[in-house]
């Protein structure tokens, strides 16, 4: 899939499985963000509203076995100049410059829904520092372009701060 297909499908997935699963927790409206200055710019992918309140999201979700860590964009072959998730959000975070609220990372398998939910400020400043120490994966975009990830895994986080949802996947009528 190109980037944009992939992008696409994230949003189908997330609206398709996530927000009927979760809605128990986050009774409230979502709206992609897909292709706006606050995803391009912020990392923002997600806008969440309950009444007045507005909750910005990053979101990942996998198509996997539920691994015990947060995956970070960290970079990639085709384009190895620019800094990726993991530079933009600390460099953000130090100019102070808008991100998420909430990072969200889930995975779908076995027809359940497996959801982390940290705050994005307590993620980017724990692993500030420590990037290239933490293990890391890649994912094969297109033939000899491959995304570089890094393992942000759960145990680093004071106990509390992550917030789990288990849930058999439900999806809307």
């Amino acid at each position: 899939m190109s980037t944009q297909e992939r992008l696409r499908e994230s949003d189908r997935i997330w609206f398709d499985c996530v927000v009927p699963t979760i809605a128990q927790k986050y009774p409230g409206c979502w709206r992609s963000e897909l292709g706006t200055r606050r995803d391009i710019e912020n990392g923002i992918d997600y806008i969440y509203t309950e009444g007045s309140k507005e909750i910005t999201v990053s979101a990942r979700v996998w198509k996997s076995r539920p691994a015990p860590h947060f995956a970070l964009r960290w970079r990639r072959t085709k384009y190895p100049e620019n800094g990726l998730e993991i530079a933009s959000r600390i460099d953000a975070m130090k100019r102070g410059e808008e991100i998420s609220d909430l990072t969200m990372e889930g995975f779908l398998f076995l027809n359940t829904l497996y959801l982390a939910i940290i705050p994005t400020r307590a993620l980017y400043t724990a692993i500030d520092g420590i990037v290239p120490f933490l293990s890391e994966f890649y994912v094969t975009n297109d033939p000899g372009d491959l995304t570089y990830f890094k393992r942000a895994p759960f145990d680093m986080f004071p106990t509390g701060s992550i917030s789990k949802i288990i849930e058999p996947l439900r999806t809307e009528p």
